[in-house]
């Protein structure tokens, strides 16, 4: 079984654009998630599609070992979703970020650190984290614990940009 992070779209009656969020879906293979992500889409179902997704293996140096028994370690798996602005898109920026960290606050700085690059360029730049999230409380399956061990080697979080339309 793997930890899916999928980024997931569609249209909602009361929309004029394309609206997304994201999931986390523990399953063997991306098709797998299909079902799961259809019953939590709240929008237009023959609108759901897939427009990025990985599985994560590893993040901030510790393997994501998925089990049946609790976790009772201190560290946890966080997902944050950091928004801002540059004054030459018209359009709210996003980046998702997975961290291990004790609470809410302390993801929030480690995501913020993150994302130093992106105010670079651009001095008129603002971010904010907008979303934080403990993984295991969103998990779709709430009988899979999420487990940290420390890595012995470091690995990317590889993932695919694309557009896949879910028909079941």
């Amino acid at each position: 079984m793997q930890l899916f992070m999928i980024y997931i779209g569609g249209k909602h009656a009361g929309s004029l654009i394309e609206l997304h969020d994201i999931r986390f879906v523990v399953a063997n293979t991306i098709e797998e998630t299909y079902e799961q992500l259809s019953k939590s889409w709240w929008g237009i179902p023959s609108s759901l599609h897939l427009d990025a997704w990985g599985a994560v293996q590893q993040v901030d140096g510790y393997d994501i070992i998925l089990q049946n028994s609790p976790s009772q370690q201190e560290e946890q798996l966080y997902f944050v979703n950091l928004g801002g602005y540059d004054a030459a898109e018209f359009t709210e920026l996003h980046k998702n970020i997975c961290v291990v960290a004790k609470n809410e606050k302390e993801a929030s700085q480690k995501a913020k650190e993150k994302i130093v690059h992106w105010t670079s360029p651009h001095k008129d730049y603002v971010h904010s984290v907008e979303d934080v999230f403990n993984v295991q409380t969103i998990l779709s399956d709430p009988k899979v614990n999420i487990h940290l061990q420390p890595s012995k080697e470091k690995l990317p979080f590889e993932f695919t940009c694309r557009y896949v339309p879910i028909k079941l």
